[in-house]
């Protein structure tokens, strides 16, 4: 699941249906004219439409025990250390 690169991002106010409405900021710092994700929403089988893309979906439906494993396993491997001391 990649991050939207922000390219297809609308403002609030140019939104259309199918389009993911997750806030990804502000024009100019307006909290009224808000910036949106803009990209095509998710939708399971049998299910109605999103509000979200499949990345903004799943950002909001995993706990935050599964987010925190996945960043652990991302980070990188820490390299071993070497401790002397003096006797």
């Amino acid at each position: 699941m990649k991050e939207p690169d922000g390219l297809k991002k609308v403002l609030l106010i140019d939104h259309i249906e199918g389009q993911c409405r997750c806030i990804i900021g502000f024009k100019d710092g307006d909290a009224r004219e808000a910036y949106m994700c803009g990209e095509p929403v998710y939708q399971r089988r049998g299910k109605k439409l999103s509000s979200w893309c499949v990345y903004h979906y799943g950002q909001m439906h995993t706990t935050a025990a599964q987010q925190s494993k996945e960043r652990d396993q991302s980070a990188e491997i820490p390299q071993e250390i070497s401790i002397v001391r003096n006797p």
